[in-house]
């Protein structure tokens, strides 16, 4: 499982869960900020990050999450550097 963070304008940062987004828009009284809609924030939440920077985050966050690799103790050497 695989969080992001991301700074409130006011003060602080929250973690969202990237599979929980349903959507990003741009928010209506500053360009800068971005109003993300979540299952856990479904009225909507706004973050301090312009939505073209949120989405980058956002879709590699789910690449990441899509393509997490795990290896079992067989496939990892004995010999590690």
């Amino acid at each position: 499982m695989i969080l992001i963070f991301v700074n409130l304008p006011m003060k602080g940062q929250v973690g969202l869960l990237p599979v929980t987004i349903g959507g990003a828009i741009t928010n209506i009284t500053n360009k800068a900020h971005t109003d993300v809609y979540t299952d856990t924030f479904p009225d909507g939440i706004t973050i301090d990050m312009e939505i073209s920077d949120f989405v980058n985050l956002w879709q590699t966050a789910l690449y990441y999450e899509e393509y997490e690799i795990e290896f079992t103790p067989e496939e990892v050497s004995d010999l590690q550097h």
